[in-house]
């Protein structure tokens, strides 16, 4: 099971090129008047001076959460 769960995430890598998902989600997730979360989880090993380029390799919620965290307050974590 999780042999074949991992080949089809791979077959779809994730890809920030979609900027257009991205703003989607946000515009959402503003919508919807959601919180972003408080601070990133601690496996993103978020550092200070960080953008969500920073995290790209943690997929597309990281990128997404940051993306939204970055738009609802105008600061990163």
């Amino acid at each position: 099971m999780q042999r074949q769960l991992n080949k089809e995430t791979m077959e779809k890598p994730f890809s920030v090129a979609d900027q257009a998902k991205i703003d989607a989600y946000v515009q959402d997730a503003l919508k919807k008047d959601l919180k972003p979360i408080e601070k990133p989880p601690a496996n993103w090993n978020w550092q200070p001076g960080y953008t969500c380029n920073s995290i790209y390799s943690y997929g597309w919620r990281a990128y997404s959460d940051c993306a939204y965290y970055y738009r609802y307050y105008g600061r990163y974590w």
